[in-house]
Order: C-alpha cells, then structure tokens, then sequence
C-alpha cells in the first residue's frame, strides 16, 4: 500500500502557496521540462531518479511533489521514493497536462 498522495492541481497550488519548504521534482525528460515546468521545479527523469536518492535524501523530511506529464511516471517516481525512506509525497495525480497553475 503506497502512503503517497495524488493530488489535483488545486491542491497543488495550495500545497506550493503555502509550504516553504516544498520540493518540485519534474520526472519528465529535459527537453519536456525546459519547454514549460511549474516554477522551481527541479530537473529529474525518472530514469535517473534511483541514481540521485543520495543528494535528495537531505529533503527526506520535507514535502515534495512530484508530477510528469499525465500522471503515471511520477507515481512510479513516488513509489521509488517511499522505497527509499522518504514519506511525505505528492503526486499531481494529471501530470503538467492537467496543471493550471503557473507554468515557466
């Protein structure tokens, strides 16, 4: 049973407004992500994601969302994560296709 939570972009925005301390990780590949991400988004393709736990471990304990392009890679995201220890995690659960909030 997975203790991640996808969320719908209104809770996004609510959930980026109101937590300093928030990560955005966007699984998508680099050219998807350079062409259109939610603000202070960080760079990490799922593909990768196992090869960077090490340096994202200092953020265990924060809130981090997740999201791709629908939806399905940054649940696998999620479930590589939990895996690893970290437990307070969001899925936009509709991807950046669903996101209608600010987008850089």
């Amino acid at each position: 049973m997975s203790s991640f939570k996808s969320i719908s972009s209104k809770e996004a925005n609510k959930l980026i407004e109101n937590c300093s301390e928030l990560v955005i990780i966007d699984v998508r590949r680099f050219s998807e992500y350079k062409s259109g991400r939610i603000p202070n988004a960080i760079n990490i393709p799922v593909e990768e994601l196992e090869w960077e736990i090490e340096d994202l471990k200092e953020n265990i304990d924060k809130p981090i969302l997740v999201y791709c392009k629908a939806g399905h890679k940054s649940a696998l995201a999620c479930q590589i994560l939990e895996e690893e220890g970290f437990n307070n995690l969001y899925n936009l659960g509709q991807g950046i296709l669903g996101y209608d909030g600010k987008i850089v």
